[in-house]
């Protein structure tokens, strides 16, 4: 499932329950981070996400915007993964952001998210890609979960 690169995991996760088991094993471990959010500020930013393609957005890109990440990036994104250093900015920043907040609190909050979509059928369309099957949504939380993730330090074996 990993593999440690320089201050970064490699991560390919096959399934939602393997973000949760990462996470708990990580957090039960102690495991550091290698940039600038804690686990918690980690597992909080993605159960956001997770609740937003739930519950909706409150926002909406602009039509071009859109049309960019239905055409452009979505296909690379589900693909080929996401890249480090985008920098959410207005109100996707305010919606998806997290405030400060305790690792094992984002854990309880990511662990709900990811119930949810296991047993929740309902989806709303993304405000940058546009409307994603039930399957792309999955698809995209673990791209997401993937990039994120690979912030977290794999812990130190005795």
């Amino acid at each position: 499932m990993s593999v440690q690169t320089a201050d970064r995991r490699t991560l390919s996760y096959a399934s939602l329950q393997e973000i949760v088991d990462d996470a708990i094993r990580l957090t039960a471990a102690d495991a550091p981070t290698t940039g600038n959010w804690s686990k918690g500020l980690i597992f909080d930013h993605l159960a956001r996400l997770m609740d937003r393609s739930l519950d909706g957005f409150e926002f909406k890109m602009a039509w071009p915007i859109r049309m960019i990440g239905t055409y452009y990036f979505k296909p690379r994104i589900l693909k080929h993964g996401m890249k480090a250093g985008f920098q959410l900015q207005g109100a996707p920043k305010k919606a998806l952001a997290p405030d400060p907040v305790e690792d094992r609190a984002g854990l309880e909050h990511l662990k709900i998210a990811i119930q949810r979509l296991q047993t929740e059928s309902q989806r709303y369309a993304s405000p940058f890609f546009g409307e994603l099957t039930r399957d792309e949504w999955e698809l995209l939380h673990r791209r997401h979960a993937e990039l994120h993730m690979s912030f977290i330090a794999e812990p130190e074996t005795h």
